[in-house]
């Protein structure tokens, strides 16, 4: 039977062992190590928004795998021109192996998995953004030596990366606490269902109005940009995230050895400043390169040639 990952509860259970895995695929690369499980087989990539990260990621991680990557861009498919998504699943079954789907509509990457006869997996849309966090926890696991027990703080909007981070952490054992202004907040249905698995793992989540509050005490400071693509109320939108700006000010309330993250592409001077994106405690860059060992593992796992 086959696996998709459209969220990052469709491995809760793997998180830690996807984390060992994609350590030790990305020490062959350091290694110069040929590793080519996937020889023969082709990604199918298709994008409705710009990246990156994600494209070259997926692209370059395929290549090294020993497969091959094919770019698909809305202009590239039918679906530009009206044909389905889950026409388009069940065609492109036919001619890859497996598919990400970088969307706008989280239904849209629901339809194509359920039509698809291939593992999909979520390259982001509007309500999450799965392949990022387990980069994030890797990173976190490198630069910590643990999850359980870390205290994770998000500032900013409570966005698709928010909502990932809030699942994967309860999953985790992490503590999280998100800091955004009330309009902000992350929908009740997801905070409710990461406070119930956060419940079984010995962990807990907060959300709060106040920023201070918030990175008190934290070990991880994260934050995303505050205006996604096509947002028409940037400036209101900025007006009411500026008080949780990281900030030194900010940091300074953290523990002496906390680290920042951002998932990138950073607005310096909005959602963070340069003083803190460009000091010794930010992992911002270490945490972009994750992306590429972690979607390896990903992608092997759903391909059962990985054994967790």
């Amino acid at each position: 039977m086959k696996k998709d990952v459209i969220s990052i509860l469709d491995i809760e259970d793997q998180i830690m062992g996807l984390i060992e895995a994609s350590i030790k695929i990305k020490q062959k690369i350091k290694n110069s190590e040929r590793y080519t499980p996937m020889e023969g087989m082709t990604l199918g990539m298709l994008f409705e928004k710009p990246s990156t990260r994600t494209r070259i990621s997926f692209e370059v991680g395929a290549t090294q795998l020993g497969g091959h990557a094919i770019y698909l861009g809305t202009n590239d498919l039918q679906l530009g021109r009206g044909e389905t998504i889950g026409d388009t699943g069940r065609v492109i079954s036919r001619y890859v192996d497996i598919v990400m789907y970088r969307a706008y509509e989280h239904s849209n990457v629901v339809e194509l998995a359920r039509s698809s006869t291939v593992p999909v997996i979520n390259a982001l849309d509007n309500i999450e953004h799965p392949c990022q966090i387990l980069a994030d926890f890797q990173t976190i696991y490198e630069k910590k030596h643990r999850l359980q027990g870390i205290k994770l703080t998000y500032v900013g909007d409570g966005n698709n990366v928010c909502n990932s981070l809030l699942l994967g952490a309860a999953c985790a054992g992490m503590d999280i606490v998100v800091g955004t202004p009330e309009i902000f907040r992350p929908p009740a249905s997801i905070v409710e269902k990461a406070k119930f698995i956060a419940g079984k793992n010995g962990s807990t989540v907060k959300i709060t109005s106040s920023p201070q509050e918030a990175v008190d005490d934290a070990d991880v400071i994260y934050t995303d940009t505050w205006v996604s693509m096509g947002d028409k109320n940037a400036d209101e939108r900025k007006k009411a995230l500026t008080p949780f700006q990281v900030n030194r000010e900010l940091v300074s309330l953290a523990r002496d050895d906390y680290i920042f993250m951002h998932c990138l592409p950073a607005h310096r001077g909005e959602e963070v400043t340069n003083e803190i994106i460009d000091s010794r405690r930010s992992v911002v860059i270490d945490e972009a390169e994750n992306r590429l060992h972690a979607q390896k593992a990903l992608m092997l796992y759903l391909l059962g040639l990985l054994k967790l």
